[in-house]
């Protein structure tokens, strides 16, 4: 039997692209899995911070739910990747509400089920993690934003939630969600570790380091140019590739001759630069998950990180190193600059880890069982 699925997710609020995440899902359909793939008209954000909202662009997040509501009618199962704000405004009678009212008016809610069809959610993260990292307020004002989540995601309704990570899987459960709807499956990825002569440059070959963030302070744009100014005292040929957005009043802090700066790239020219750097930089003050780590990684480039969110789980012992301490990240980027023998080992080990875990038919037959188990097949 094929399962037909409607794969929805929002645009990339700061760039407008699809999310890397379901394009990945959409890249590696499981087996008997046909993907209506929609991406929702997310207005881009109006600054360098990739959650800025303002009353425009939220009219136009509701005015996009009426484009988005009939397509979920028409399949099987719906898989939403991210909190799908576009969604919200005219799926709530129909998806959530039941979910909302089940302790106070059970017989209510199962009348609406009835006419609901099933639905999976992804995220990368919990809601009080993600307030926690990207807001700074768990609790408080926005406590009930926490409850309002896992009413939700617990309604008879939505019969599944992926999430990447145990860290993930963890806050969930702690923000109330039952523990037997939470299935931690990683993202589909293919390791294209380097060749061995790729780690061995001539003598007097000038290094790469690359930076990914496209939100500047959380992503530590900052950090990163301040850690690698002090390398460059010490190790004069690298040069830093930096793209992400920086404020206006920093862009001149980036025009030094040694500094490669774009405010975004196409993802097949991102993918070269994974594969190329000698080091790939990020020191993240908040995260989620860490999608760019884990497709530097895919490359056999090595990681310098910090000790944030699920980042710990992405880069094991040995295959990269996290530090929250900017003294070590100059000692360890230094390392991996200078020392070509270890940049191999640190780079194959990531590679090996990404092969392991997130070889995307292994993957795919996860998300399917996901999928059957949401359907009773």
């Amino acid at each position: 039997m094929e399962i037909t699925c409607l794969l929805a997710s929002p645009s990339h609020p700061l760039i407008g692209q699809p999310r890397t995440a379901a394009s990945l899902r959409k890249a590696y359909p499981p087996e008997g899995v046909r993907y209506y793939f929609l991406k929702g008209r997310v207005p881009r954000a109006p600054g360098s911070g990739e959650y800025a909202v303002t009353k425009g662009t939220a009219l136009k997040l509701v005015a996009d739910a009426f484009r988005i509501q009939g397509f979920s009618e028409n399949v099987d199962l719906s898989h939403f990747v991210f909190w799908y704000l576009p969604r919200a405004a005219t799926s709530f009678w129909t998806y959530w509400l039941p979910g909302l009212i089940e302790k106070r008016i059970p017989r209510l809610a199962d009348l609406l089920e009835h006419f609901t069809k099933p639905w999976v959610q992804e995220n990368d993260t919990s809601v009080s993690q993600f307030l926690e990292g990207y807001v700074g307020n768990a609790e408080g004002k926005w406590g009930w934003l926490v409850e309002l989540s896992s009413e939700i995601l617990n309604s008879k309704s939505n019969k599944g939630l992926i999430t990447w990570s145990n860290w993930a899987a963890r806050g969930f459960e702690k923000d109330g969600v039952e523990r037997e709807k939470i299935n931690v499956v990683p993202l589909p990825m293919e390791a294209r570790p380097k060749s061995v002569e790729a780690y061995h440059k001539p003598a007097g070959s000038q290094k790469t380091v690359l930076f990914v963030g496209l939100d500047y302070w959380r992503k530590g744009g900052d950090t990163a140019l301040r850690a690698l100014k002090r390398v460059k005292k010490e190790i004069p040929n690298f040069k830093l590739i930096y793209v992400g957005r920086v404020p206006s009043e920093k862009v001149n802090d980036y025009k030094l001759d040694w500094i490669e700066r774009y405010d975004f790239l196409e993802r097949d020219k991102l993918l070269k630069l994974y594969s190329s750097a000698d080091v790939f930089f990020m020191p993240t003050r908040a995260e989620a998950y860490g999608l760019s780590i884990l497709e530097a990684m895919a490359f056999g480039t090595p990681v310098v990180s910090t000790k944030v969110a699920a980042i710990p789980e992405i880069v094991p012992s040995g295959a990269g190193f996290l530090t929250n301490d900017e003294d070590e990240m100059v000692e360890k980027i230094a390392d991996l600059i200078s020392d070509e023998e270890l940049n191999q080992k640190i780079g194959t080990n990531a590679a090996k880890v990404v092969a392991q875990r997130h070889e995307p038919r292994s993957v795919s037959k996860q998300v399917y069982s996901v999928y059957a188990n949401a359907l009773g097949m």
